[in-house]
């Protein structure tokens, strides 16, 4: 680096204005990689929350599909041992 970044501000001014920053390559690709690495944990953390979310949803719609239309245990393939116990219930 061969001169420091220079930061200019007005005494009656509300905010920072930075005019030039000179990061070498090198140093720009780990500040991105670090960035990357320390996005997986909150990706992880976001997609088992919407999983979470998802199966709720699912099991609600689901539990209106069977409350709302019922089971057509004649259209699935099950044993008709199975069948017999379903029908007594």
């Amino acid at each position: 680096m061969d001169h420091p970044p220079t930061l200019t501000t007005q005494q009656n001014s509300t905010g920072v204005t930075i005019t030039n920053i000179d990061i070498p390559f090198g140093r720009l690709i780990v500040i991105m990689l670090k960035t990357m690495l320390a996005s997986i944990p909150a990706l992880l953390i976001m997609y088992a929350a919407l999983a979470f979310i998802a199966v709720i949803v699912f099991m609600i719609f689901g539990a209106m599909g069977l409350a709302l239309g019922g089971l057509d245990l004649d259209s699935l393939n099950l044993p008709p041992e199975f069948k017999e116990q379903m029908q007594k219930k």
